[in-house]
């Protein structure tokens, strides 16, 4: 009878520990949870006051945002840490010395005043020129691509090389002088010439659309594989150029685009006359016969 009283004792004993065990890990989660809720961060603050439209650049250098401590229980999810999250923001809104910064506080300038010169790249600007789909390469070139400018003029030759004739620029190609053209054939001076008016200038937008990265596509399990993107198509041609390009393109009138490659390196291309014209003599535009020549060349 002794024995089953020492057993139930010794349970009791264990029961007792263990509750006392659990009692304890309970309590101790509970503090070191008050204690993480109030434990003191880094967070960016207002030292001063903030009007709207400050630059972020100009407080931070001013010491007017700046890091400060904070209880991680008072904190929304989207407050600041660094001052450098907000670096080329403007300030949406008026703040009193002390607010604690959050993302939805500043936001970048382009945002703001919805300003397309912020798509420019430094020292460039934007300028329109407006071509059929004859002129734009049927419309495939699309934003971010590279083209090579082409005019038709009026040129005379110089000894072995073809001058520009008083600039009198035919981009369409319509009133052609044709006899002129026959002429420069026959040993003449004059004749109209295809000119490289400007080599790889970057498209900046279509019409209005300025575009967005293109990934290739992901077929969905049981559908089949999406086609290719159609280029957005519009007669207004907007590149991003350098403010003196910009001037020789205003001036240019009509001009012929030919799509190139990203890695095109532009060259040296002297002007050409309408004739006489290489196939004449067999030559072929590639060098050799194409289909001997490995992709890409």
């Amino acid at each position: 009878m002794s024995s089953r009283r020492t057993l139930i004792l010794i349970g009791a004993l264990v029961a007792g520990a263990v509750a006392a065990l659990l009692i304890f890990q309970y309590v101790g989660g509970i503090e070191e949870k008050a204690q993480g809720d109030a434990q003191m961060v880094n967070v960016v603050i207002a030292r001063g006051a903030i009007a709207k439209g400050d630059t972020a650049d100009t407080l931070i250098a001013n010491k007017v945002v700046d890091i400060g401590q904070r209880r991680q229980i008072d904190l929304p999810t989207n407050v600041v840490t660094r001052p450098e999250e907000i670096k080329g923001q403007v300030a949406q809104l008026n703040l009193q010395p002390g607010t604690v910064i959050t993302s939805d506080m500043f936001q970048s300038d382009a945002a703001i005043t919805n300003s397309v010169s912020q798509a420019l790249k430094p020292k460039m600007v934007a300028v329109t020129t407006s071509a059929d789909a004859v002129h734009s390469v049927a419309g495939l070139i699309t934003q971010g691509d590279y083209v090579n400018l082409t005019v038709v003029i009026n040129c005379k030759k110089n000894g072995d090389k073809w001058e520009v004739d008083g600039g009198s620029a035919q981009g369409s190609g319509a009133g052609a002088d044709t006899a002129g053209a026959a002429a420069g054939a026959a040993g003449a001076t004059t004749a109209q010439c295809g000119a490289s008016f400007y080599q790889k200038v970057r498209i900046l937008a279509i019409g209005r659309s300025l575009g967005t990265g293109v990934s290739a596509p992901v077929a969905t399990p049981g559908e089949a594989t999406p086609g290719t993107t159609v280029a957005p198509t519009s007669d207004l041609i907007t590149f991003e150029v350098p403010q003196e390009a910009a001037q020789d393109l205003q001036l240019a009138g009509s001009i012929f685009m030919t799509l190139v490659r990203k890695d095109y390196e532009p060259h040296p291309i002297p002007m050409s006359p309408y004739l006489p014209v290489p196939g004449v003599d067999g030559a072929t535009p590639y060098g050799t016969d194409p289909e001997t020549q490995t992709a890409g060349e």
